[in-house]
């Protein structure tokens, strides 16, 4: 077999460098996200679990990935008319769709697992806040059935599975209708999960009580890191959706790595907070303390009221004031927040005098 390594965009060893130069970003990511949650809470949850299978999926999809290259660039520098046509050509596309195909599912796993760990995060966010809950279940639902329809529409891309593997088995004007069809959906329902998931915990972070606006600021910036993610998958599209009849395999993989792995790195940043805004938020909590002197403080009904109290720095309370206070809170809620939700209790009632001090 003959193939020109440096034909396409990017040359064979440079292609081969970025996607696991991708990988080990994420990776990367995903440790020190592991490391700051057992700092925080000593324990995983199960949105880290979630971004551990998303980066399962995308060390998968990088290793199908790095076999697929020698298929790929062979086509390209048939395309390019580097090779001449022959009937390795038919074995080589065979080949290289074999691999799409599990590669492009692998995609979407990566870009669902990540969704999930951001719904798992929510979940415990919003244990106390029954419309937020509600709400919660039907986006869970509706990304639950996202997925199976990015899976189905892809097996039937090609009328079935089996003419997805045959060299040209696409190439008829229904199958392409019905490639593009795929690729619309998926991105569609991709982009408006995502915008979902973004907008949901925004009303809440400018109702919590006891942080500074620059903290706020920076937790709606954390997760409006969805907007990258929209951003590359888009691209991706673009990179499919073109009026030539011939995809630019290269940037196609290209984006659909850094789509990926992207995905990862936002998914793993929420709990990475910490390590920015943990200075502030010690002054913040600081200066609470001192000038909380026992006067009562009274918030509007509805807004989320913050314990004040870490349990790795204050003092035990006395009995009778800790059963009245939320029991399965042992940090302050501003500093889950910041943490990524390991341990995680909103008090959204009116509050409630419990002697001199207002819980």
């Amino acid at each position: 077999m003959v193939v020109l390594n440096d034909v396409g965009t990017v040359p064979h060893h440079s292609l081969l460098a970025l996607v696991w130069t991708c990988f080990s970003a994420a990776l990367l990511f995903v440790i020190l996200r592991t490391v700051v949650r057992f700092k925080i809470a000593t324990r995983l949850t199960v949105d880290d679990y979630f971004i551990f299978l998303a980066l399962a999926a995308l060390l998968t999809l990088c290793t199908l990935e790095t076999v697929q290259l020698d298929s790929l660039y062979h086509i390209t520098a048939v395309i390019a008319g580097r090779i001449s046509i022959s009937t390795e050509l038919m074995s080589q596309t065979e080949e290289y769709l074999k691999y799409e195909f599990a590669i492009i599912i692998l995609f979407w796993t990566v870009l669902w697992f990540v969704k999930a760990g951001f719904l798992a995060l929510y979940f415990k966010l919003f244990v106390e806040l029954p419309h937020y809950r509600k709400v919660w279940y039907v986006l869970a639902a509706f990304s639950v059935v996202g997925y199976a329809g990015c899976v189905t529409t892809l097996c039937l891309s090609c009328g079935s599975v089996d003419k997805f593997f045959r060299f040209a088995g696409c190439a008829g004007p229904d199958q392409v209708w019905a490639s593009n069809l795929s690729i619309y959906f998926s991105t569609a329902v991709d982009v408006f999960t995502d915008l979902c998931i973004m907008a949901m915990p925004l009303k809440l972070i400018l109702n919590i009580k006891q942080i500074s606006i620059k903290q706020k600021a920076g937790l709606v910036c954390v997760f409006s890191l969805c907007f990258v993610m929209i951003a590359f998958s888009i691209i991706r599209a673009k990179q499919v959706l073109v009026p030539q009849y011939f995809v630019n395999l290269t940037l196609l993989m290209i984006w659909s790595t850094l789509a990926a792995t992207i995905s990862v790195i936002v998914g793993s940043l929420p709990p990475l907070k910490i390590l920015i805004t943990n200075r502030a938020t010690r002054r913040t909590r600081t200066g609470s303390h001192n000038n909380a002197g026992g006067s009562n403080r009274i918030h509007r009904k509805g807004s989320v009221v913050l314990s004040s109290l870490s349990s790795d720095r204050a003092p035990p309370a006395p009995a009778h004031i800790h059963a009245q206070r939320c029991p399965a809170t042992s940090e302050s809620q501003e500093e889950m927040l910041r943490s990524g939700g390991a341990k995680f209790v909103l008090v959204k009632n009116e509050p409630e005098f419990t002697g001199p001090e207002r819980v």
